[in-house]
C-alpha cells in the first residue's frame, strides 16, 4: 500500500509556496511509508496517486479560509465546498477539491484524503515566507508528523 505526502504552490509566490516547503521537509524523512511529493500548482496530478493501491493522502497548501495569516485547518475534501472561481481545469490553476470531484466522476479510487490547509498572509511574488507563516513552520512540520502517523 502506499501512501503520500503531497504539497502544492507556486514557489515564487511567497506564503503560497509552503506546500511546496513542508513535502521538501519530508523528502528524506517522511515517517510511516509515506512518500513527500512536490505537486506545484498541479492539483490535477492528484489523479496520479488516486489508485487502489494508494492507503491514504495527505495534501498541504496555502488556502485563503479568512483565518488569521499562519492559523491552518485540518479537513477532509467530504467537509468543505470549494468557493474558488476557476477559469477551467488547467496545470496553471488548480483546485484539490474539483480535482477529487472530477476522479469521482471519472471512476477514480478515491483513497481518504487529508487537507492542512494554511492561511497565507501575502501571497505576492517573492521568495521568502511571511514572518507569520515562517514563525509557525516547525508547527506545521509536528502536526504533518502527527497526521503521516496515525
Amino acid at each position: 500500500m502506499s501512501r503520500f505526502l503531497l504539497g502544492l504552490g507556486n514557489p515564487s509566490m511567497s506564503d503560497d509556496s509552503i506546500g511546496l516547503r513542508l513535502a521538501e521537509h519530508f523528502f528524506d524523512v517522511a515517517p510511516n511509508g509515506f512518500e513527500a511529493v512536490d505537486m506545484a500548482h498541479d492539483s490535477l496530478r492528484l489523479l496520479f496517486y488516486c489508485e487502489p493501491t494508494t492507503e491514504k493522502i495527505v495534501v498541504v497548501d496555502c488556502v485563503e479560509m479568512n483565518l488569521a495569516p499562519g492559523e491552518f485547518q485540518i479537513f477532509t475534501p467530504e467537509d468543505v465546498e470549494s468557493k474558488k472561481e476557476l477559469s477551467g481545469f488547467s496545470t496553471h490553476e488548480g483546485d484539490v477539491l474539483k480535482a477529487v470531484e472530477l476522479g469521482r466522476q471519472l471512476g477514480y479510487t478515491i483513497p481518504p484524503i487529508t487537507i492542512v490547509g494554511i492561511q497565507p498572509a501575502n501571497t505576492a511574488f517573492g521568495f521568502e515566507l511571511s514572518p507569520e507563516l515562517g514563525a509557525r513552520y516547525s508547527e506545521y512540520i509536528d502536526e504533518l508528523n502527527r497526521l503521516m502517523s496515525v
